[in-house]
């Protein structure tokens, strides 16, 4: 479920969390950090019952409707496509989803009113109303039908994100990461798949025993970073010297620093990868220049670490970020003369 560049914010944001606090061990923030990580499962089973839940509520309407004084013929014969949807269906009887949803005890009573309403408003939608009108319709338009309610209707709701948030998901960058996922879920469950197919997890639960995995990467990224920040403070401040040091935003060295330890202690990621994975985090979560700082001073790091054999690296892989990137012609011709000392 989770791809790398997402771990690397992760990692940021419990570097940040550690060093702010003051107080917690590596060991407590390192705990922290898998948890928050695993919890983006119990996002994604919340973003998956309010689907039923507007389900279910629509086939409410419907059965009050049905005991009016004087319902019309429309309320009477309701049209009952969308409540008996086969996809919503198999949503509904998915084992691991309703095992994880008693266990989080959701409850969407307090925005019970804003899911009606989304529900009112997707009814209104030329999609909807195309889809309640055919004749027939096949596994793949009641699945397309169930990803439009989501993807237009649940995951713009800010009442419910801020319900969700209450149960302490506040990264913003979390809600729209795992609603992605979520979406990429619904779209592919094909009608020839399990009826239980796996939802997504965090962490690829093949990979618990590789020598490899995500949580290793993590773990190592966390570590090192903060095991070796005083040797990567030389590194920054040898080429930092333009730049005023006082006005150097705290996350930029962060960012700075899990770049170095990256290109130290992992050596099956290409260069080219770490720099732009570094500079999108900078652009994400720093201020406006900052990615041409960091994008800067890790260009220069990098002909350091390689003089000090820091970097042990595939050559080739090395050369190619520098000979396809647009703005590095001076450090790639730096780069180029140190390493044919």
């Amino acid at each position: 479920m989770v791809n790398r560049h997402f771990l690397r914010q992760k990692v940021l944001q419990s570097l940040y969390a550690y060093y702010k606090s003051g107080e917690e061990s590596i060991e407590q923030q390192e705990k922290f950090m898998f948890a928050n990580v695993s919890r983006l499962y119990d996002l994604e089973i919340y973003l998956l019952a309010a689907i039923l839940e507007i389900r279910d509520l629509e086939e409410a309407r419907i059965e009050e409707a049905k005991h009016k004084f004087y319902p019309t013929e429309e309320e009477k014969n309701p049209n009952l496509r969308f409540v008996n949807n086969i996809f919503l269906k198999r949503l509904a009887e998915h084992e691991e989803l309703k095992k994880a949803t008693e266990r989080l005890h959701i409850n969407f009573s307090l925005v019970s009113e804003v899911l009606r309403s989304m529900m009112t408003r997707f009814r209104q939608s030329e999609s909807y109303i195309a889809y309640m009108n055919k004749e027939t319709v096949t596994y793949d338009e009641e699945r397309k039908i169930v990803v439009q309610l989501f993807k237009n209707y649940i995951i713009h709701s800010e009442n419910l994100y801020d319900l969700i948030c209450e149960k302490g998901f506040t990264w913003d960058c979390d809600y729209e990461y795992v609603c992605q996922v979520t979406l990429q879920f619904l779209k592919i469950w094909g009608e020839e798949e399990s009826a239980q197919k796996e939802l997504p997890y965090p962490f690829d639960k093949s990979e618990e025993d590789a020598a490899e995995n995500d949580r290793d990467f993590m773990r190592n990224l966390f570590r090192n970073t903060v095991k070796h920040s005083a040797e990567y403070d030389e590194y920054i401040d040898k080429r930092s010297q333009n730049w005023d040091k006082d006005r150097l935003a705290y996350i930029d060295v962060l960012i700075i620093k899990m770049a170095i330890s990256e290109f130290i202690y992992c050596p099956t990621i290409p260069l080219r990868v770490t720099l732009n994975e570094y500079i999108e985090l900078a652009k994400e979560f720093s201020t406006d220049k900052s990615r041409l700082f960091v994008n800067g001073v890790l260009d220069r790091i990098i002909t350091d670490l390689r003089i000090d054999n820091k970097i042990h690296k595939d050559e080739d892989e090395d050369l190619l970020y520098f000979e396809t990137a647009e703005n590095n012609q001076e450090s790639y011709s730096h780069f180029h003369a140190r390493i044919k000392q």
